[in-house]
């Protein structure tokens, strides 16, 4: 089963709070061609995006086996409030 945008939403929200704390925009697309994930975390003009293919955004949704996304979610979050500043924690 492929997982739709909602829930791949939903898993980032739930494993990473600080997306809706710090007011981060987030998009999610899926590329047919790559089968991959693209999620995409944005605030105005900057943006940054990672790719995961599908079979492991599967896993790591339903064995929640996240170690890639963790570190690339987690170097986004960072770069973002690093650049902007607006992230006091």
């Amino acid at each position: 089963m492929r997982l739709n945008d909602s829930q791949i939403r939903q898993m980032a929200m739930d494993l990473y709070p600080e997306i809706e704390r710090f007011n981060i925009g987030m998009s999610t697309q899926f590329n047919e061609e790559q089968d991959a994930w693209i999620i995409t975390l944005e605030d105005g003009s900057n943006s940054l995006s990672t790719h995961m293919d599908s079979s492991y955004v599967s896993s790591c949704f339903n064995e929640h086996n996240c170690v890639y996304f963790t570190n690339q979610m987690m170097n986004v979050i960072d770069n973002y409030c690093s650049e902007s500043g607006t992230c006091s924690i």
